[in-house]
């Protein structure tokens, strides 16, 4: 979408089609536009149109911002966005490279005059106009070059950055296949500039092509995976960290202090599941540690305890029984506990999880879970029923920040 197009979509006209466009509809929509406006102006239309429809999903005035379908599927949630800019805060010039079209702009213009940048001019262009829609204008100079072309302004003190992991032909999975890849950083460093980049996921940690000083922090939201942050130069006292942002609030758990040994029991009353920002990070001896847990094997990441405990870096399940793995056993139990729908889960099981659960599930009963896991190296069943919510800190334990 070039900037003539974004300019078009901002006008009056282009904004009372807009609000008019039946989404659900696409062939009559295009077509009933294209009685009106030219064909490039009825499909850039439809497409906004179709974006406010579903952006409100990560922005709470989404239905007035600027993105095209690709570009909104990238962008961060505004939580995400906006928890990570308050890491940049004391910043006095923060640059943001491969900005798109200003999703984590917005958050982090609040935070300090920036300076944004991108190779594609209609991006930029949405960009800008998303800055106007917010009021945020005035804090930031938008503009369209190579990332790698692009020398940072001396009094940058904050980066940003953003790399493409998409091409024609779908995700990219290689660092170095980045647009920019991520070796572009290595010459923004400097002392006293924080450098932060967003990855994908489940990146290899391994493979990053960063000297040290450089932290990790792997960031959730309302239980989903969102985005590992590489933080270069932050002078942090972690080196890694899970960030969980949920209904309640941002719960931090790190690596600042090192566990003692975490035993290994059997499950006790309650099972528990790590977020998977708290697996990724490689915290789960570290939430065990925290919440008083147990380990059920040294390799998996499920946790138990005798109590049902308040934690945001974990779900937990009641425990029915705990068994050998035996479906004909399995079956056994659930039917003698009514059992309806089950859903099973696993790890270090080579068990396919939807067939057992189309066999295991009955239509009508109670909802249960089967855990398919390792306790003391075989291969157990866990028979459970929740997830559960405690509400309330049990017996003390508390696991917030």
């Amino acid at each position: 979408m070039n900037p003539a197009v974004v300019a078009w979509l901002q006008t009056r006209t282009a904004q009372d089609l807009i609000a008019g466009i039946d989404v659900t509809a696409h062939l009559r929509s295009l077509s009933q536009l294209r009685q009106v406006v030219s064909s490039e102006h009825a499909a850039a239309a439809y497409e906004l149109a179709w974006v406010r429809a579903h952006a409100t999903r990560k922005f709470p005035d989404g239905d007035a911002l600027f993105f095209t379908k690709t570009a909104l599927e990238q962008a961060s949630h505004q939580r995400v966005s906006t928890h990570r800019a308050h890491m940049f805060a004391g910043a006095t010039h923060i640059a943001d490279v491969c900005c798109g079209c200003g999703g984590d702009l917005l958050a982090l213009a609040t935070v300090a005059p920036c300076t944004a940048i991108d190779s594609d001019p209609g991006r930029v262009a949405m960009a800008e106009a998303n800055l106007h829609v917010r009021g945020l204008t005035h804090r930031v100079t938008c503009i369209c070059a190579d990332a790698l072309a692009w020398a940072l302004p001396d009094d940058v003190d904050a980066v940003f950055f953003d790399p493409g992991r998409r091409a024609s032909n779908g995700r990219i999975y290689d660092h170095d296949a980045y647009l920019p890849p991520l070796t572009s950083a290595n010459a923004w460093r400097r002392p006293g500039r924080r450098i932060a980049i967003k990855c994908a996921p489940g990146i290899d940690y391994r493979q990053l092509p960063f000297a040290a000083p450089y932290a990790i922090e792997c960031v959730s939201l309302d239980g989903d995976l969102r985005e590992t942050v590489v933080w270069l130069d932050a002078d942090l006292p972690w080196q890694h960290r899970a960030t969980v942002l949920d209904d309640h609030g941002t719960h931090l758990l790190d690596d600042t202090h090192t566990p003692a040994q975490i035993a290994c029991t059997a499950p006790a009353a309650f099972f528990y599941e790590p977020d998977a920002a708290v697996i990724r990070a490689g915290l789960v001896q570290h939430l065990a540690a925290r919440i008083g847990a147990t380990m059920i094997d040294p390799q998996i990441a499920y946790l138990t305890h005798p109590d049902a405990l308040f934690t945001p870096f974990a779900r937990c399940w009641r425990v029915v029984t705990t068994v050998p793995f035996s479906e004909r056993h399995l079956r056994e139990i659930l039917r003698a506990h009514g059992a309806g729908a089950v859903t099973v889960k696993k790890r270090g099981s080579p068990i396919d999880t939807d067939a057992l659960a189309k066999r295991l599930s009955q239509p009508q009963g109670v909802p249960m879970v089967v855990v398919l896991t390792r306790v003391a190296g075989a291969h157990t069943a866990i028979v459970c029923i929740g997830p559960i919510d405690p509400k309330e800190p049990s017996n003390g334990h508390e696991a917030t920040e």
